[in-house]
């Protein structure tokens, strides 16, 4: 046991640590830069990633662990299927239905997904602020994903992503793909009755974003007031996500620290936390870029072989937003 908990200390430290820098980066960056290119199709996916502060990227298991991390769904090894769908303000909407099948001889995996967002009622208005037309303004996201573990400790994965995005009569498409990476540290091994308290150490890398950029075209739209238009590349931001995750007491806990990094917005953290007081019952938080997070999440087993998933995160947003909601309804079979 001595030997244990000493293993476990420098963890704890390291956690620690990062927590600390977690807390004082989010403060410093707590205006939040946005309004880059993709936007509507980056918000968090998953009640359970979302309720760990969006600390994922070593944990990533799940039918949506692609999101986070390509590399992660090779971890799975029954078929899951997800839906979602997160209250937002501003008349705010997004979705997501995501399906993940193992292939368990190869130690891989396949996911495809469509995400939705969209924004209801919004109207142009003239010079004068006379109020127009209702105008269309919503984002649709396909993916495909494959990872395979090509040795007991490395995985790796790929997402192919195809984005549209419509702003009244004006489309945009784009392709573009995410590169992932993980790795098992440390994985306890049970001898008779010891339950070592550290059961695993998790490292998870993820590139994503890669070569994704609008090309928005906008002759169709300035025809009817007989202006030419114009054509201009919007390129997404590129982003870097490392964390690490370890799972404590039999997997009964798990704590996950993440940093992301981007080539046109600033530096977040997040950490987040699960436990499982029971089998059927998680309970998560975490903070999010200095906003804290919360939630639960529930199983249970329709059949032998058929289990249902509930997932809810409640997340507060930074500055005026009203706090969002996260409700995810998963089957594993």
């Amino acid at each position: 046991m001595t030997s244990t908990v000493s293993k476990f200390k420098p963890f704890a430290l390291i956690v620690a640590g990062l927590l600390i820098v977690s807390l004082s980066g989010g403060t410093a960056t707590a205006a939040e830069d946005g309004g880059y290119a993709g936007a509507p199709v980056q918000w968090g996916v998953g009640g359970r990633p979302v309720a760990m502060g969006g600390a994922y990227v070593a944990v990533a298991t799940g039918a949506t662990g692609f999101w986070w991390n390509p590399a992660g769904i090779a971890q799975v090894r029954d078929n899951q299927f997800e839906t979602a769908w997160r209250a937002m303000s501003f008349d705010r909407q997004a979705g997501y239905l995501a399906f993940l099948h193992p292939f368990s001889r190869e130690e891989a995996a396949m996911a495809l997904s469509w995400t939705y967002a969209g924004v209801a009622d919004l109207y142009a208005r003239d010079v004068d602020g006379v109020l127009g037309d209702k105008l269309s303004n919503f984002t649709n996201a396909g993916t495909f994903t494959f990872a395979r573990r090509f040795t007991p400790m490395l995985a790796f994965g790929a997402t192919l992503r195809y984005v549209q995005q419509n702003i009244d009569n004006i489309d945009a498409y784009t392709v573009g793909f995410d590169l992932g990476m993980h790795v098992r540290v440390y994985q306890a091994r049970e001898f008779e009755d010891k339950k070592p308290m550290l059961s695993g150490i998790n490292i998870g890398a993820a590139i994503q974003r890669i070569n994704q950029s609008y090309p928005w075209t906008t002759g169709d739209y300035w025809v009817k007031s007989g202006e030419s238009g114009s054509s201009v590349d919007e390129k997404f931001p590129l982003l870097f996500r490392l964390g690490t995750a370890a799972t404590l007491y039999k997997d009964m806990a798990i704590v996950a620290v993440d940093g992301e990094f981007s080539d046109k917005q600033d530096a977040r953290f997040h950490v987040g936390a699960e436990f499982r007081p029971h089998p059927m019952l998680a309970l998560r938080g975490g903070i999010d870029n200095s906003n804290p997070t919360f939630g639960a999440g529930f199983e249970t087993n329709l059949e032998k072989s058929l289990k249902l998933v509930l997932d809810y995160a409640f997340a507060v947003q930074p500055g005026p937003i009203d706090a969002e909601h996260v409700f995810s309804l998963g089957v594993r079979f």
